[in-house]
Formats: structure tokens, sequence, C-alpha cells
């Protein structure tokens, strides 16, 4: 019926996270999407285009702080209804509006698991898979402020570079944790009597046996790998399937961001009061739904450390597995929340001394030495961030400490030692509980 209706827009008044931790980005690889799309001169706002530095491909840079913009770049929901998709004239045309209602998807997802977060979009217009150049060029993009990043990916190909981009970007002081999605199947389109049907077709190294699968070859965790993590949840909900179509067993990049993006740098994005994921149909990129996979199956996934989406009996949600990094069970940065909480010390600590770098020690004349007074401002300086996040919860607590013996007059070198106490997580409880006579 006739009537005036609304529609509330969110993010006008630039409101933002109290600190940079929730910053984002994302970059993903849409081979089909280029200048005529994402640069069209009657969009409201444009993209920043640059060369990769990988070749000779595009790509397409953008900072977002809240969905509705998204229409100001282009990118809006297409249908993918039969009777739209019929009048297509290839496989390609489809592709491309698989390719919008992707990006539309993750960038959703990602604000509504983090609605005060900052998510800065790089697409990638060509190519086979994205280069791990791309996430040094997004970040510099950023002016080094991302804390995580997700890779929206056919392959893993580059899974090593992106480990070797993620390490060289701590030595310049912008560590960052790098969440990847894959796809699990691939989709052509093929036209059977007058009307474009979709057929799905597994990829081999990601089927459910290759992802339970205890041998090294199949799984991809490694000594040092501490910022990547790969997720392998999908939304196998019909109509979210018919609108990704070629895109539709890719991980659920957009939700795992937006949870890492919500969470405190100590927390778990598997919290379970804090983070329901809310997927209508959980499933894998595999294509096997959650409810279909054995106990044993699915502890066997968990175990090769993927992040995924699970429910819990008795709860109408779903939620992620764990926080898992790709690197091996026994390093101290074997969950995202253990990297996060350093990464954010050692920038902290970074911005507190960085002003005194080059600045003149006072050292005692008797013995040449660092002055007593120096040692302790220089503690005091180095701790102070530290000191910030343990009052947050952030941390339990930390010591930092200068050894006074330092003869920094043949070195010019001086050594910090921080010592921090991470907060722990309650991934598992025990009850032990039964009838007695009397309590």
């Amino acid at each position: 019926m006739n009537d005036i209706r609304f529609k509330k827009t969110n993010g006008g008044l630039g409101r933002q996270g109290a600190s940079e931790d929730p910053v984002s980005g994302i970059v993903m690889l849409f081979q089909d999407l280029g200048d005529a799309d994402l640069m069209n001169v009657s969009n409201a706002s444009q993209f920043v285009k640059v060369s990769s530095e990988d070749g000779t491909n595009s790509l397409y840079m953008a900072k977002f702080t809240y969905p509705e913009q998204m229409a100001d770049y282009g990118i809006v929901k297409q249908t993918m209804d039969v009777a739209t998709v019929t009048g297509i004239a290839s496989d390609a045309g489809i592709r491309k509006r698989a390719s919008w209602n992707a990006l539309y998807y993750h960038i959703s997802e990602f604000f509504r698991m983090s609605p005060e977060g900052t998510l800065y979009v790089c697409i990638r217009g060509g190519g086979s898979q994205v280069a791990a150049t791309d996430i040094s060029q997004l970040q510099t993009y950023a002016n080094g402020t991302i804390r995580q990043m997700g890779i929206f990916t056919p392959g893993l190909t580059n899974l090593s570079g992106y480990q070797t981009k993620a390490t060289s970007l701590e030595g310049l002081h912008q560590p960052l944790s790098l969440i990847v999605a894959v796809a699990g199947k691939t989709c052509t389109f093929s036209l059977v009597s007058t009307k474009w049907v979709p057929t799905y077709s597994a990829v081999s190294s990601l089927t459910l046996s290759k992802l339970k699968s205890s041998t090294s070859t199949d799984a991809y965790i490694e000594s040092g790998r501490c910022n990547l993590s790969i997720v392998i949840s999908c939304d196998m909900d019909g109509q979210v399937i018919e609108d990704l179509a070629h895109f539709a067993y890719y991980g659920t990049l957009g939700a795992a961001l937006g949870a890492v993006s919500k969470a405190v740098v100590n927390e778990s994005i598997a919290w379970v009061a804090k983070f329901p994921v809310g997927l209508n149909k959980p499933g894998l990129i595999s294509g096997d739904a959650i409810n279909t996979i054995s106990d044993t199956d699915l502890n066997a996934v968990n175990n090769n450390r993927y992040l995924f989406v699970r429910t819990y009996s008795g709860d109408a949600s779903n939620y992620f597995n764990d926080s898992f990094t790709l690197d091996v069970a026994t390093s101290d940065y074997c969950y995202i929340e253990n990297e996060r909480a350093i990464d954010k010390a050692c920038r902290g600590v970074y911005a507190s001394l960085l002003p005194w770098l080059n600045a003149p020690i006072k050292v005692d004349a008797k013995t040449g030495m660092m002055d007593s007074g120096f040692v302790s401002f220089l503690e005091t300086t180095a701790g102070s961030a530290i000191e910030d996040m343990e009052k947050a919860g952030e941390i339990s607590g930390y010591k930092a400490e200068v050894d006074p013996k330092q003869n920094v007059l043949s070195t010019s070198h001086v050594e910090v030692i921080i010592r921090s106490v991470p907060t722990g997580t309650m991934r598992n409880v025990t009850v032990k509980i039964g009838l007695v006579q009397s309590v």
C-alpha cells in the first residue's frame, strides 16, 4: 500500500572504535571487475586505482567505515534468480554478477559482526591468485593502520608468501593477522533449454577427506605461521548459494574478519557469549553441512587448525570453533588473540620509545654504565603502553627491565626486556556432578 517509508543509514556520525584495534583490510580477487565497473563516473565515490607490484594487474582500493558506503562505490547486490540469469549472454556475465554479490556479501558480513570497525578494501582485477605484495600495498594505502586482513583468493598457492609478507611488515612496525578464504568448489554455468544451470565441482585438495587428513601434505600447519589462519566455513543456505554462485563455496571471510575486528586483542573469536556468527546453514567449503559431519571427522578438521563455524546442543545459533593460527600447537602464537596481543604491545612500545631513538644517555662517571635514573626512565617509558594494556584487561601483567651494566659507550646499543603475562582462554570445562546424601 502507498506509504512514506524510511531507511535508516548508519555511520554518518563517523563514530569509530576507541582504538585502531578494529581497523581491518580485505583483498579480493575478481577477474571480471575492472575500470568500467569500479571506476564508473556515475558512482558517487571512486576507488583509488594502482598497479599491482607483482605484474600488470590493477588494484582498486577504498576505505569503508559503514556498509551504506557500498552503494556510493557502485557495490549493489545483483539478482540471480532464474528469470534474470536467463537473459545473460555468457558464464562470464553471470560471474560478474556473482562478483558484485560476493563483494557486497563479505563487506556486509564484516560490518554485521563489527559495526564500529573500519574496513580497507582492495579489489584485484586480474591474475590467478591474490599476490603477497597486495597485502603490503593495501597496508601502505591504510598508512600502516591495518591490524587484521582477509584474503579472498581461489587457491592456496601463495600461502607461504603471505606469511613471509606478514613477517616483513613486522619489521616495518606494521604487524597484522591474516585470514585466508579459498574456494572449496568451483562453478560454471551451462545453457540448458534456455536456462543457465550451475555445476559445482569439488577442489580435490579441499574435500572433507583432505580437510580432516592428518597427512602433512594435506594440512597447512607449519612452525612460524603465526600470522596466518584459514577459514573454511560457508553458509549453505539456498539463497546465499544462489546469490554467490561462483563464490558460494569460499570461506566466511567477512564474518571471520569482522569477529576479529570486534574482539579485544586478548579475546578468542570462539567466545560463545560475545561472538554468535548466525549463519543460516553452516557448512564447510567442501559442500558438507556441519550437521551431517560426524564428531570424529569434525574433530579431525579442528585438529588441522582450520577456522569453521559449529553448533552447540541446545543453542540455536552457531559459533567459530576456535581462533587458530597455522602455527604449531606448541607455539606461544598458535591462537589469533596471542598474536594480536603481542602485536599491539610491539606497536605500543615502538611508539613510546621512538621519540628517544638517538637520544643522549647519561652514564655513571665511575663505571661508564648507564645512569640509574635513566634506567628507571627507560623502563617506565618502554612499559607505559603495556601498562595501558594491563589496565584494559588485555594482559594479566608485565615487567619491563633494563640492565644498567650495558656498555652503551662502546656499543650505542640498549636492550630492553619486557615480560608480558597473557590472559587465558577457557577452551574446555570439566564439571564433576553427582548425587549425594547431603551437602
